[in-house]
């Protein structure tokens, strides 16, 4: 998150964009809460020409485990291996503690999933677009997050499949520490997909927004979700969400830290990191997590934060 709102006013200087992104096949169902934290990454990837850079990591055979690993082949709560250098693009081999061969079809589970974003003045484009990704035909729930350092430019996302229009879940909310800054949810039910879907959201020029787009697999319908922010020194527990069956559980982390560490979270509860960015600079920071569970009941998730800071902490249950 950057210092202060005036330096986006000052910093008018146009230079390459940045984007990371990253698709894996769907998680297994596991059940209930298990053990053990999903592993946190690092950013990996760096400036692309330009358009965006992009980190591809390995699909995982049927999914992440609990404390399993996201994409790019990182070990739990390592930094990236084989992360790209400026400019380029690496591939990464599968997650650690990958299931079987997938379960039912009519279950619910994360598809493609990406994370693009713009640093502060590194670029005038008048929207941010994820990879192109690899979604199912039909069936899907797609859930988009977005983080940006000016509030009034929120907007619904859209999609190169037609899909329109976006809902909004619930509303946008500002930082407590930044008030002209925020983050806000959106998800599309249904969704036609297939090869090369792209999603868009306009872009303040010149502005920082993080996009985190993820698919949901066989996933009807949202049926709960829920918004909080918890500040430096609480507990970064999600508020709780409650299922009335299986579902697929995303958790979104917007941390409020400044502009001169690396950031880590890590998710407990078994939830599995997707994607992450905790790099040092004027971004809106943000780690993605998912988990899935096998019966109706109320679940939620602590973050455990590095440095230490808060967060605004969106819940996301689709079954």
């Amino acid at each position: 998150m950057r210092a202060s709102f005036a330096s986006f006013r000052n910093a008018l200087s146009f230079s390459r964009s940045l984007a990371v992104a990253l698709t894996v096949s769907s998680l297994a169902s596991c059940g209930g809460d298990s053990s053990g934290s999903g592993g946190a990454d690092a950013p990996t990837g760096g400036a692309g020409a330009a358009g965006a850079g992009v980190v591809s990591g390995g699909n995982s055979a049927g999914g992440n485990s609990a404390g399993g690993n996201s994409a790019g082949g990182n070990s739990a709560g390592g930094a990236a291996a084989g992360g790209s250098s400026a400019g380029g693009s690496s591939a990464g081999g599968s997650s650690a503690g990958g299931g079987g061969a997938g379960g039912a079809a009519s279950v619910a589970g994360v598809g493609a999933h990406s994370l693009s974003y713009f640093a502060q003045s590194e670029n005038g484009l008048a929207a941010i677009t994820s990879p192109a990704l690899q979604t199912a035909a039909s069936g899907s729930t797609i859930l988009v997050s977005t983080g940006r350092g000016v509030f009034n430019a929120f907007a619904l996302p859209t999609d190169n499949k037609g899909n329109s229009p976006y809902a909004q879940l619930g509303v946008p909310h500002t930082y407590t520490n930044y008030p002209l800054s925020g983050t806000g949810l959106y998800s599309f039910e249904g969704a036609i997909g297939g090869a090369n879907h792209v999603v868009s959201n306009s872009n303040q020029p010149y502005d920082e927004i993080t996009m985190a787009v993820v698919e949901v697999k066989n996933g009807s319908n949202v049926q709960d979700f829920t918004w909080v922010e918890r500040l430096n020194g609480q507990a970064l527990t999600a508020a709780p969400v409650t299922t009335t069956g299986p579902a697929t559980l995303v958790a979104f982390w917007w941390g409020d830290g400044g502009v001169g560490e690396e950031k880590i979270a890590v998710p407990n509860n078994g939830f599995v990191v997707l994607d992450s960015l905790g790099t040092p600079g004027e971004v809106v920071q943000c780690f993605v997590a998912a988990k899935d569970v096998a019966a109706a009941g109320t679940y939620d998730v602590t973050w455990d934060a590095t440095p230490p800071q808060g967060a605004q902490l969106w819940l996301v249950a689709v079954q």
